[in-house]
């Protein structure tokens, strides 16, 4: 029989306007100008979609022809270039005005090339972790039709070879009615493949996102005319992402059977639980039953505790962080709805600590809020509207200033100042922390070298995030922004949370010693409110401890605050670190820290964040004593 060549397949034109709305919808989520959907066979990349609205700056058939696809296709891994100009190397296959670039491969069943989704755009675009999966799942899209056309292909060979068996007459009868019986026996098993594979994930048999949407969408119909109601449990691992990375996709998805496997003994005839593969990492649950918040919230119990399970790759053994969001059905709830409001229960989930989280109208007010949040977020950070205070750490014996802290200062027209937490918290969520941390530190730094002049021993304290210590960027960042303004590395001090050591301790550690062989102050912050901060000044090549403020505050009117403060200061001292105190704001607790030796007191009592202009006034003084006598 002649082979199936699927280089060689048509593509109808039904699948081609399905092609074209999966470019346009990742061209209008993304915000990319330029998506394009390529062919690549016989050494050729033929364009078969693109998004309508590429500026004359990207002209598509130059992106279609750079040479970038052909490595990238060859790899077999998708490749991310949020900055081109970071890349030099791979800058060079592609034209001079694409800023960044993403390329995911397309592959047939039989894991021949069928060509590539590209993203293109004139701007740096940092790519966050919602985009990774929306591309994911669009090339999961693509590659499901292929394997449809591919399945078709075979069954139209099957037909045409018994059609030309037919008409000759040269087979025996009973050998022709034989092959005939193999061959409708063949497309059969075929068709039901077909069938299964256009309603499951092939990694784990669970249903795929498309049989999920068109089961929700039946069951909404039945429960609006019946009125009862049924879940949707979107449940996510935090650290899904690592383990795929790490042992490959395949032992994922075994470790989704296993976990799957446990809730067999949970069903019964009164709960009736479908299981969902929704993306690469997540699973969803649709649950009814006639006692239905009862049976959640047991149901939500049990998966807590599956997650902390012990599973095994390659004899190693893992721990699932898992966050489960609920939605309950409405009357006029529809499917997408129903899918946004448990993703999001998940999220919020995640955020709060919550073992699990049911959606609610609170919770979408706060997720529109957040929303909103971010987006004014982008505007400032590329508009240039953050900027950083400074207050002073002094000497708590003489009162004089030895230093600062940069301190990140958001002020909103409309939504008025919003604190250094939030930003924070809100720059690692939608990906803008690399951006908001290197205003931070290159201000910090051209201020520290500007501030100098007034005191030789000037310091300049920086805190990061968890996201920026594993980021291996993060000290080639320090070491440009310290040559361009000529600043000696022992002027500034990195400060560092225990939650920025808990998520990679290997890297985390490894950046640390780099920045103290540079010769960069390091301190601990906050700390006495982790479980594990003394064992951290032994892991790590700290220089200095800063005690948290919640200690300080309650000096006054508890000996057990106290104790603690005066053994946390003793240790150091043992260990010959620096120790700085935060929150000082009344003179019995400055004559407690002085009385103890610490070294250096930060609060309201020596000084308020300040803005820059009015930082250095007060610097100016301190160096003039004349000035400070007149003032």
């Amino acid at each position: 029989m002649p082979n199936n060549h699927t280089n060689h397949l048509i593509i109808p034109e039904q699948i081609l306007d399905s092609w074209q709305n999966i470019v346009n919808l990742a061209a209008g989520i993304l915000a990319s100008p330029s998506v394009l959907l390529l062919r690549c066979r016989e050494g050729m990349n033929e364009m078969i979609c693109h998004h309508p609205k590429s500026p004359e700056t990207l002209n598509p058939d130059d992106l279609c022809a750079c040479k970038l696809h052909e490595i990238v296709l060859g790899s077999g891994q998708p490749l991310w270039v949020s900055d081109t100009e970071e890349e030099p190397t791979l800058s060079a296959y592609l034209p001079d005005t694409v800023k960044s670039y993403a390329g995911l491969p397309l592959y047939f069943p039989n894991e021949i090339p069928f060509g590539m989704l590209v993203l293109a755009d004139t701007q740096i675009h940092h790519f966050h972790e919602l985009e990774f999966q929306l591309l994911e799942n669009l090339q999961s899209a693509i590659e499901s039709h292929l394997k449809i056309l591919t399945q078709q292909s075979e069954i139209n060979r099957l037909n045409h070879y018994i059609e030309n068996t037919l008409s000759h007459n040269t087979v025996d009868y009973v050998n022709l009615t034989q092959t005939l019986h193999q061959e409708i026996d063949r497309r059969k098993i075929v068709e039901r493949q077909l069938q299964y594979h256009k309603l499951h994930d092939p990694g784990t048999g669970f249903l795929n996102r498309f049989a999920l949407e068109s089961e929700l969408k039946t069951r909404l119909a039945v429960c609006a005319a019946s009125g009862e109601k049924f879940a949707v449990i979107h449940i996510g691992f935090s650290n899904a992402r690592h383990l795929q990375t790490r042992f490959g996709y395949q032992e994922w998805e075994n470790v989704l059977r296993r976990y799957h496997d446990q809730l067999e003994p949970l069903e019964d005839e009164s709960i009736d639980i479908l299981t969902a593969r929704p993306n690469s990492t997540d699973l969803a649950l649709v649950v009814q039953s006639k006692n239905l918040k009862h049976d959640v919230d047991m149901l939500c119990e049990k998966l807590v505790l599956m997650s902390k399970a012990v599973f095994s790759i390659h004899h190693q053994s893992i721990h699932l962080h898992s966050y489960i969001g609920i939605a309950i059905s409405g009357e006029k709830t529809t499917v997408t709805e129903l899918l946004e409001q448990a993703s999001a229960a998940m999220l919020s989930c995640k955020d709060s600590g919550h073992l699990y989280y049911y959606h609610s109208e609170a919770l979408a007010q706060s997720q529109l809020r957040l929303h909103q949040l971010e987006n004014y977020l982008l505007h400032a950070v590329r508009n240039g509207d953050l900027m950083l205070y400074f207050q002073p750490k002094v000497c708590p014996t003489t009162r004089l200033w030895t230093g600062a802290e940069a301190l990140l200062r958001w002020r909103h027209p409309v939504l008025g100042e919003i604190s250094s937490e939030t930003l924070i918290h809100l720059a690692e969520k939608n990906g803008l922390i690399f951006e908001v941390g290197n205003f931070v530190l290159k201000t910090a730094i051209e201020r520290a070298s500007q501030w100098t002049r007034y005191m030789a021993d000037f310091k300049m304290a920086v805190n990061i995030s968890a996201k920026q210590l594993r980021d291996i960027r993060f000290v080639d960042q320090i070491k440009q922004f310290l040559q361009d303004y000529q600043l000696p590395a022992h002027h500034l001090e990195i400060e560092v949370t225990e939650s920025g050591l808990i998520t990679d301790e290997k890297v985390a550690g490894n950046i640390l010693q780099i920045l103290h062989e540079l010769g960069i102050t390091l301190s601990l912050d906050d700390f006495g409110t982790g479980y594990a901060s003394f064992s951290y000044l032994k892991k790590f090549p700290f220089d200095c401890i800063k005690i948290d403020k919640s200690f300080v505050h309650s000096l006054e009117e508890s000996e057990d605050d106290k104790e603690i403060v005066r053994s946390i200061i003793q240790v150091a001292k043992k260990l010959k670190l620096q120790v700085i105190i935060e929150g000082v704001e009344t003179e019995a607790q400055e004559q407690f820290i002085i009385a103890e030796g610490c070294n250096y007191g930060q609060g309201f009592l020596y000084g308020r964040p300040m803005p820059a202009d009015v930082f250095e006034t007060n610097l100016h003084r301190q160096s003039h004593p004349e000035l400070r006598q007149v003032n």
